[in-house]
């Protein structure tokens, strides 16, 4: 029935932007703890004071090239919600809590963000996992699971913005020593190999999605 797939080229976009932000993630992230290691070691002194290192560059170009892919894949991944959202009532799914505005600023409210989204993400998993058939397919939606690599994008993206956020305040005063401002380089790296592996698992989770919905 027309309107009841989720779009094929919209999810291998998504798929592809997904993948390549979770590599430039992971540049990002190994370049980062060699910045930090060469603080540690004592290679380099504090950041800001003197001519930035081979390392420092590296970690500076990747982390700007990630930022901009993160950009088109948050867009992406979240007109990929939709277009499932629209799936699910093409096919008369009910009971539905999250879903039309809640797309959008489920990822905006503040704290809300590292709940809503994931509970939207479920309701999505379980309807497209309903197989096809002539009638709606109602409220049958709710007796579906949802897959463990679902819980784990979730988790791994959630650490990676609590380690993001405290690395942001670790070691950014300028008295702050190189040990302080090596910590705070490495969690950084830790957030960014943490959703490296989000984007990973978000892939997955969407490429299975997809499929339910074409069966």
């Amino acid at each position: 029935m027309a309107g009841t797939e989720v779009a094929h080229r919209l999810t291998v976009a998504t798929s592809i932007v997904l993948g390549v932000t979770s590599g430039l993630f992971l540049v990002s992230g190994f370049f980062g703890l060699r910045v930090a290691s060469d603080l540690r070691s004592g290679v380099t002194s504090t950041i800001g004071s003197r001519e930035a290192t081979t390392n420092e560059i590296a970690f500076g170009g990747w982390l700007s090239f990630s930022f901009v892919a993160f950009a088109i894949a948050a867009v992406l991944v979240i007109v990929w919600m939709v277009s499932s959202s629209r799936s699910l009532d093409a096919r008369g799914a009910t009971h539905r809590r999250w879903r039309g505005g809640w797309i959008v600023g489920g990822w905006l409210i503040p704290l809300a963000n590292l709940v809503i989204p994931k509970l939207l993400f479920n309701e999505l998993e379980k309807g497209l996992q309903v197989p096809y058939r002539s009638e709606p397919i109602a409220d049958s939606w709710k007796t579906e699971t949802r897959t463990a690599v679902s819980d784990v994008w979730w988790l791994t993206w959630v650490g990676g913005v609590i380690v993001g956020q405290l690395a942001s305040v670790t070691g950014s005063a300028e008295s702050a020593s190189d040990e302080a401002v090596a910590l705070g380089i490495t969690m950084a790296s830790v957030a960014l190999l943490l959703f490296a592996a989000a984007g990973v698992c978000l892939l997955m989770v969407i490429r299975r999605m997809e499929t339910f919905s074409r069966r």
